[in-house]
């Protein structure tokens, strides 16, 4: 026979979790500031390539200091790798 430990809290923790993630599905869906709050994140998912490279370039130093060489490998090698990402989705 199982014994309920009286330290045991487990129930609440998960009660908490599924009644935070149900709220937000609730908001998400069922009000017209979550719906356009959802439009406005699948947008700037479908477009995260572009996006990226905006967000890099608003990162990069605005005076005329000259990159180091190490930021501008980081650079390249992230807009590598987004290319790929990129070419491997049209190609599947």
């Amino acid at each position: 026979m199982i014994k309920n430990e009286p330290g045991v809290k487990n129930f609440w923790t998960g009660f908490l979790a599924g009644g935070t993630v149900a709220s937000l599905v609730l908001y998400a869906f069922g009000t017209k500031n979550g719906r356009s709050g959802l439009r406005t994140l699948l947008n700037f998912s479908e477009d995260l390539d572009n996006n990226i490279h905006k967000v890099l370039a608003h990162t990069q130093p605005s005076n005329s200091k000259k990159i180091t060489k190490n930021q501008g490998s980081i650079l390249e090698t992230v807009t590598t790798i987004l290319d790929k990402i990129q070419y491997a989705s049209k190609h599947t």
